[in-house]
């Protein structure tokens, strides 16, 4: 039976990991949580203020490729479970550089997966759906759905996904991986796509929208998969895999629109661009495994929730007095 009693979170200071904290510094029976974070690129240590003042909480620098420092981790606070969220995410830089993608979603993630199975630690791997790239309609990935990513991104998730099974098969490793639709929520870093928009429409600065700006995408809010993560971790089959969706599918123009009306900008703001090679059309997850598998369902409503957040992400970006 796997326990929450002592965490390493790695990739603990980003969006979702930051969330993540917060939920396992709520959950019943949590002694110990250790934060494994490079700080680069989206990690922030400032995402942490708060939750860092809890005397369970442990913060350390350094890469999951490290061996010894991750089995030193391990051992000193003896723990019982890893939930590895440690990875670069960004589509257009993956494109520009993918061996540092090799090196921090592969590489990294396959030292991690050592390091537990010889310490016989249960891993959870957070994943997505675009390692299975689009999907048309009316049809929803679902978990068996052959992989077929469509940029140096989704392919390197997919290359550590595939080692995570390979270790479960192979040696029977306890590892469970859940793949996520498009994450909104609090503390996302500038360059995603919610943020972006927020920045542009705040400062009256065009939003682009990549050519039709109808490509679709299902959207959960960080708590809700935070939540899916957990339920996973506790109550998953080993090597299996759940896909977290927010049953929540809006086009990019749509969320544009959505922007704007609520920071009461005009529709002008909307600038159509080319569009990349890499943006697929259309992503949507089928969640019904984690929902019958895992007592797990999606809370958040976004018409509730993305206001909040966009509001916030506003009222950040008035109080920083962001150019």
């Amino acid at each position: 039976m796997r326990q929450l009693r002592s965490i390493l979170l790695t990739g603990g200071a980003g969006f979702i990991g930051s969330a993540l904290v917060r939920h396992l510094l709520r959950a019943k029976g949590l002694e110990r949580l250790v934060v494994l974070d490079k700080l680069t690129c989206a990690g922030n240590r400032g995402n942490l203020i708060g939750p860092d003042q809890d005397p369970r909480l442990d913060f350390v620098e350094g890469d999951i490729a490290d061996h010894e420092l991750t089995n030193r981790l391990l051992r000193e606070h003896h723990i019982t479970g890893v939930f590895n969220l440690a990875a670069d995410s960004h589509i257009e830089r993956s494109l520009q550089s993918p061996a540092d993608f090799v090196h921090n979603n592969v590489l990294g993630t396959s030292c991690l997966v050592e390091t537990c199975r010889s310490a016989a630690v249960p891993l959870l791997q957070c994943s997505t759906d675009e390692v299975y790239g689009p999907v048309s309609p009316p049809d929803r990935s679902v978990e068996i759905k052959p992989l077929n990513p469509t940029n140096p991104c989704a392919a390197s998730k997919a290359a550590a996904d595939l080692f995570c099974l390979a270790a479960a098969r192979c040696h029977g490793q306890d590892i469970v991986i859940t793949r996520s639709s498009d994450n909104y929520g609090p503390r996302q870093h500038a360059e995603k796509l919610v943020p972006t928009f927020v920045h542009a429409a705040f400062h009256d600065q065009p939003i682009l929208i990549p050519g039709h700006g109808m490509q679709i995408r299902d959207w959960i809010h960080v708590d809700d998969h935070c939540r899916g993560m957990i339920a996973a971790f506790l109550k998953g089959q080993p090597g299996a895999v759940y896909l977290l969706g927010g049953q929540c599918e809006r086009t990019i123009l749509g969320i544009a629109r959505s922007v704007l009306e609520i920071l009461g900008k005009p529709s002008s703001l909307i600038t159509h661009v080319p569009e990349t090679p890499d943006n697929d059309e259309r992503h949507a997850v089928d969640c019904s495994k984690a929902v019958a598998g895992l007592g797990w369902k999606p809370q958040e409503r976004f018409r509730s929730s993305f206001p909040l957040v966009v509001r916030e992400i506003a009222a950040n970006l008035q109080g920083s007095g962001v150019a």
